[in-house]
């Protein structure tokens, strides 16, 4: 009885943080609103006004709950954790926060300190400890797919809400790009994109009979139509990857030989049947009429990065304030020079190590879709970092799932002490059962 009512009030716990650290990222997509000020206030209703005004205090608001919750109820957090690769992401956005304080700005380095750390606390430490504790007890939802999940419901919710009825505020009226509650149609993109790896691993892990899987399933409809009209071929193209590489569970020599009948049967009708329009659909959307301003901003940034290599430019305006465009890299290295590079140097071989070890595991009886779910999201994370600032930004949606993502794969990996040893716990083959070696 007593271990019972431990087992419920643990359960609890994990759903009120998974449900505080998802309302926060909803929160944040409002919060990047804020830095484009002159293209977002409506013509919407209040309660989207109220949350274009609050995003950020109501971002920090959720994630202290979760903090709060996690410390008094859970069972705290590990030393172990803070090893993880995230820590470097969190390092380079320290350091531009301290540039800015060198500059004047002391009011964001103070607000920005803070809330990096609490980022830290929740979207790394608390979510490796309770990603670590699927790997223990059974019929759980991982935690980061239960973070994502409940953000994709409430992000996707409002951008169609915002599609329907505020056509005219949620679109750029030159190109026609769709960017609804978000600062613009790349951010729009590169959100929706990092919600795939977590969404499919739903779908496929589900399936069709459970509602989960289901509502997953129309998320990632919903996610494919939202990147076709932000226009951003990054998101789009992306998706399609992750799509790809979160579905090789049907490439197994079980399933092979049918989808080899079915592409030989499928593709040649679909090639002539709708090759034309289809083509014509993605050239009309993603080529025509587009400038190359990407291959600008990189040239500027790499200008400004070779003026003053160490420490990165100044900052400008008044108050001090860095504006990240395209790259992580070259927006980095403009901002905080080597030192900001070194870490993200230090970053990348950590995450190529934790692809690697991550695949290692496919023979140790782990889910497939589970060491998909994070193979394809680092592999995401690094595509977009070399077109978008997707590391950069203190209160941005973007860059607490990285966290999240970096998170979960570097508990997995400390797993695999666990899994290399003889009879100790393991993921079971379905429904992420636990057994014995």
């Amino acid at each position: 009885m007593i271990n019972g009512r431990k087992s419920r009030a643990s359960r609890a716990v994990r759903s009120v943080v998974a449900a505080t650290s998802g309302i926060a990222l909803w929160f944040a997509a409002f919060a990047k609103a804020q830095d484009y000020e002159g293209q977002l206030y409506p013509p919407m209703n209040a309660p989207l006004e109220v949350l274009f005004a609050q995003g950020r205090n109501l971002s920090l608001g959720a994630m202290l709950i979760a903090a709060v919750v996690t410390l008094m109820l859970g069972k705290g957090i590990r030393r172990i954790d803070w090893r993880n690769a995230s820590m470097y992401i969190a390092a380079v956005n320290l350091l531009i926060l301290f540039k800015l304080f060198l500059y004047g700005n002391s009011e964001i380095f103070l607000l920005g300190s803070f809330a990096i750390a609490i980022q830290i606390l929740v979207f790394v430490l608390c979510a490796s400890r309770y990603e670590q504790e699927s790997f223990e007890r059974s019929n759980l939802m991982p935690h980061v797919v239960k973070v994502i999940y409940i953000f994709s419901i409430l992000f996707l919710s409002c951008n169609v809400y915002a599609y329907i009825y505020f056509p005219g505020s949620s679109v750029v009226q030159i190109s026609g790009r769709f960017f609804g509650i978000t600062a613009n149609p790349q951010h729009l993109a590169m959100v929706c994109a990092l919600c795939v790896p977590a969404l499919l691993y739903s779908v496929v892990h589900y399936g069709v009979k459970s509602i989960v899987g289901v509502s997953a399933g129309a998320m990632l409809a919903c996610i494919l139509f939202l990147e076709y009209q932000s226009g951003s071929r990054l998101g789009f193209f992306g998706t399609l990857l992750c799509i790809i590489m979160g579905c090789r569970v049907f490439f197994d020599r079980r399933r092979i030989v049918y989808v080899l009948l079915l592409s030989i049967v499928a593709l040649p009708l679909v090639y002539f049947s709708f090759y034309d329009s289809i083509s014509d659909l993605i050239r009309l959307r993603f080529v025509e009429g587009r400038a190359d301003t990407r291959s600008e901003y990189w040239a500027s940034g790499w200008n400004q990065f070779l003026q003053s290599p160490l420490t990165g430019s100044e900052p400008s305006g008044e108050p001090a304030k860095y504006y990240f465009t395209v790259s992580s890299w070259i927006s980095a290295a403009a901002s905080g020079g080597v030192i900001a590079l070194i870490f993200l140097v230090m970053f990348l071989l950590s995450s190529i190590g934790y692809v690697y070890n991550v695949n290692r595991l496919r023979n140790r009886h782990v889910d497939t879709e589970y060491l998909d779910l994070y193979i394809s999201a680092i592999v995401l994370i690094l595509a977009i970092s070399v077109f978008e600032a997707v590391f950069l930004g203190v209160f941005s949606s973007h860059t607490m799932m990285v966290y999240l993502y970096v998170a979960g794969a570097g508990s997995l990996v400390g797993a695999k002490s666990f899994l290399n040893a003889p009879h100790h716990k393991f993921y079971g083959g379905r429904g992420l059962r636990v057994g014995r070696l």
